[in-house]
């Protein structure tokens, strides 16, 4: 009977530090600049987008490089560089990807970027479901 008892609790305290390791290890989109909404924002602008976790390791670099899109109000697709720093030589920055449109934005118009939900974190973990971020460009 008492090795009932241990094994459950046991299992008990597996459980809950188990959940409380994964709050951490789960990807998640924090913030973008410009912020989603934002208005008169400049026709050259590069997107910066944050993540909770490392999504520039060269493990994951390839698959993540295509895992963005910059569509037009009709939806065509805008050409877009994607920058992976290297997060062995800038650290600081292993959880921000930049992306950079390679011809200036139209004046006075609406962009969504579109963040596919396989995005993926150094630790494995997927970013799960699709984020969007929309702004608009100055007149």
């Amino acid at each position: 009977m008492l090795r009932k008892i241990s094994l459950l609790l046991a299992l008990i305290l597996f459980t809950a530090t188990g959940n409380v390791f994964a709050g951490d290890k789960a990807l998640s989109f924090k913030s973008s600049n410009p912020q989603d909404g934002a208005a008169g924002i400049p026709v050259d602008t590069a997107v910066v987008l944050e993540f909770s976790n490392n999504v520039v390791n060269m493990a994951v670099a390839e698959n993540n490089s295509g895992c963005f899109r910059m569509l037009n109000p009709e939806g065509l697709e805008i050409e877009i560089d994607v920058y992976l720093p290297d997060d062995q030589i800038e650290p600081e920055n292993k959880r921000t990807i930049t992306l950079t449109p390679v011809r200036p934005l139209t004046a006075g118009t609406g962009y969504i970027i579109v963040i596919s939900p396989d995005l993926t974190a150094k630790n494995g973990s997927l970013l799960g479901s699709e984020q969007t971020v929309s702004f608009s460009t100055a007149e």
